[in-house]
């Protein structure tokens, strides 16, 4: 008989009834095992934590969550959840349980080579998917543009729109059925009548400038679509309020301003309403008010994070809601409605929640949930149409994340499944949000995460990708998570120029690869051993894509510091990317790139790691993708053929068919234990009685 354990939570005006029932284990497999055998999910006991010290395996961190995007039907009836397709890599299925049984009633698939990107309900039995689609021979699927609808029994399925979509047919704005050769995003994510939802399509051209966006109605049963309006200029993104007009389009021209534009319905023409180039403020829409008439706003100003703001859709008048002290704003949270938003998910330091109307039932509610988990951030992550049951994600920096149903009326909350159930949070580290100050003075956050035992800590140095509005933040981290296991502290600092600390923090990283967006990550590790966490002995740098630049240029510039570096899917010569990769293929894309990395051809090169080959000291490790688009492969090349000529011993490790960051799991795999190797061999415990 499988226990379930019943705990009354009592809070201020409110009583919670949580079914303690989570399964921390084999989740999946019993699933699997319901279904075929038409069984309710059993609830597992939690097993108890392995002491501290033990590594856990490498498949325990880098094998793909069981459920995520958990959702529930408009009627409540069903939840939906992707979940991996055994035996399939390039797949996935959408798993549709029984609301009040957790009983699984049907699993849709994706196909052999297509993985389900994302997916919302249209109606309390039909679905539709975006997909990404394995090409060729590069291994990592590929997001088409492609909309798919189907029951949640499997029955009625269709291709809704894209190039596999019906037979190609003229006509004029009514189409049936019709192939088209264009990438399709939902605009809004309910519909805007029975069966129709509202989509933003842009045509795939030749043309390096991109296309003019089209809205359009499309019907989830026959794939037909309604143009019914486009964008003011190219590339522009669409926003509609609560009743499908879309009334806000904005655009970043060749990164030169950030445009919006704003109208009273569908029908009416565009207006501008803020050019950031003349301005000085960057203003991007979020979403509209319960009324419709005023817009969520972010706004960027001088060297402040960003605000959200509400903007008058009439006068065009602004009023602040929130702000941080540091840290840029985070996820809106929509009300029980959807009609409104109740909460941002604050970024400054760990993720907490600010509430727009404290007094609101969706904030006393989710004040009264997040009671229930401290230290974790708690919140509505979706409701049904009427709004009165919800899914509620709890998560944390050292959990993946659980999933509760709650009843907004009863204020019953009960486990519903986890998104890792293998991960215990009791084995896992505390990310630690921490601050200094650079060379410059300037004020650096970031987070430091240390294993078991008494400090100093051999140091893995880990610069995030991007680099430009990317940031690391309070989440659990699969990489963290693995090399604090193994006994490594993880040091994550975000670098000027890394997203998440206003536009005016960015914006110092351009044209600063290699100079002061290095020192910042020398001035970061120089801080961790001067706090006495690191031993300067045993530090080894590791990043991928920028991160793997930054490795490498670490160990060019602070030839002394790094023991080791590590590049994964790494930037080596700058003059690549200028030349090569698939971001220098557009027009926005080159604008991007003369933007952030200039185009002075003699200074590209001496920021490269390439051109300061003789000056490394570090032990390295190589790791690409034969098919790496985004670095080209030829950055690997050149690196190693230097690195031959200096003499200077290398491991590499090259999976021809993958592109930027493996996806196989058994290419992951065996990438992650050749760099615990390698690190184990570095700056191990071995390493630290080595003279």
């Amino acid at each position: 008989m499988f226990n379930r354990r019943v705990r009354i939570v009592a809070l201020p005006q409110i009583v919670m009834l949580i079914w303690m029932d989570k399964r921390k284990w084999g989740f999946l497999q019993a699933l699997m095992m319901c279904l075929l055998y038409g069984q309710a999910v059993p609830a597992f006991d939690t097993p108890p934590a392995l002491p501290a010290h033990v590594s856990l395996p490498i498949s325990n961190f880098m094998r793909q969550p069981d459920f995520s995007e958990v959702t529930l039907s408009p009627d409540g009836s069903y939840i939906g959840a992707l979940i991996p397709e055994p035996g399939n890599p390039y797949g996935n299925l959408i798993a549709i349980l029984d609301a009040k049984t957790a009983k699984v009633v049907h699993l849709l698939h994706s196909g052999r080579f297509s993985l389900i990107q994302d997916y919302f309900w249209v109606s309390n039995r039909r679905v539709v998917m975006t997909i990404a689609t394995q090409q060729g021979i590069l291994d990592t699927p590929i997001l088409t543009g492609e909309l798919y609808a189907i029951n949640i029994d499997g029955n009625a399925q269709i291709d809704l729109f894209g190039y596999r979509a019906g037979h190609m047919q003229t006509g004029t704005m009514i189409n049936t059925v019709v192939r088209r050769y264009a990438f399709a995003a939902p605009i809004l994510w309910r519909p805007v009548s029975e069966n129709h939802i509202l989509i933003a399509v842009n045509d795939f051209t030749a043309d390096p400038a991109g296309s003019f966006t089209s809205a359009e109605i499309l019907d989830v049963r026959d794939g037909r679509t309604v143009a019914v309006g486009g964008s003011p200029v190219r590339n522009a993104a669409l926003l509609a309020d609560h009743a499908g007009q879309v009334r806000a389009a904005y655009a970043n021209h060749n990164f030169t301003g950030l445009l919006l534009w704003t109208r009273p319905s569908t029908q009416a023409p565009w207006t501008m309403v803020n050019d950031s180039a003349k301005s000085g403020i960057q203003i991007v829409p979020m979403g509209f008010n319960r009324d419709n008439s005023k817009l969520y706003v972010r706004v960027t100003q001088g060297d402040r994070p960003d605000a959200i703001e509400l903007m008058d859709m009439t006068t065009n008048t602004f009023s602040l809601i929130y702000q941080g002290k540091f840290a840029d704003p985070g996820q809106l949270l929509e009300t029980a409605d959807g009609l409104d938003y109740y909460a941002v998910v604050t970024e400054d330091g760990k993720r907490s929640l600010f509430y727009f109307d404290e007094n609101s039932e969706e904030a006393q509610l989710s004040k009264a949930l997040a009671a229930n988990f401290p230290g974790q951030l708690a919140y509505f992550s979706s409701f049904t149409r009427d709004g009165r049951h919800a899914i509620v994600k709890v998560s944390s920096d050292r959990d993946p994340g659980d999933y509760y149903a709650f009843d907004l009326d009863t204020h019953n909350a009960r486990y519903l499944l986890s998104a890792m159930p293998w991960i215990d949070p009791r084995q896992m580290r505390p990310v630690q949000p921490m601050a200094l100050k650079a060379r410059d003075g300037l004020v650096l956050h970031g987070f430091l995460t240390l294993p078991v035992g008494d400090k100093p800590y051999p140091l893995i140095v880990l610069p995030h990708g991007g680099p430009h509005g990317i940031a690391d933040v309070w989440v659990f981290d699969r990489e963290v998570q693995l090399f604090a296991n193994r006994g490594y502290a993880v040091l994550q600092v975000n670098y000027r120029g890394s997203g998440g600390y206003g536009s005016y923090f960015q914006i110092l990283g351009y044209r600063q690869w290699g100079l002061s967006m290095q020192d910042d990550v020398t001035d970061a590790t120089r801080w961790a051993i001067d706090q006495g966490y690191a031993d300067a002995r045993r530090i080894c740098i590791y990043g991928a894509s920028y991160g793997g630049y930054a490795a490498l240029e670490g160990a060019v510039r602070e030839p002394d510091l790094y023991k080791c570096a590590v590049g994964y899917s790494g930037v080596y010569d700058l003059r690549v990317q200028l030349d090569r990769s698939d971001t220098q293929a557009t027009d926005l894309g080159n604008a991007y790139l003369r933007l952030v990395l200039g185009d002075d051809r003699d200074d590209l090169w001496r920021r490269s790691p390439l051109s300061g080959v003789s000056r490394i000291k570090a032990n390295i490790l190589l790791i690409h993708g034969g098919d790496d688009l985004r670095a080209p492969f030829k950055n690997f090349k050149e690196f190693t053929k230097a690195l031959d000529q200096n003499g200077t011993h290398y491991e590499t490790l090259v999976e021809p068919r993958e592109g930027h960051d493996f996806f196989l799991p058994e290419h992951r795999q065996e990438a992650y234990q050749k760099i615990i190797d390698f690190l184990d061999r570095n700056i191990g415990p071995s390493a630290a009685t080595s003279p």
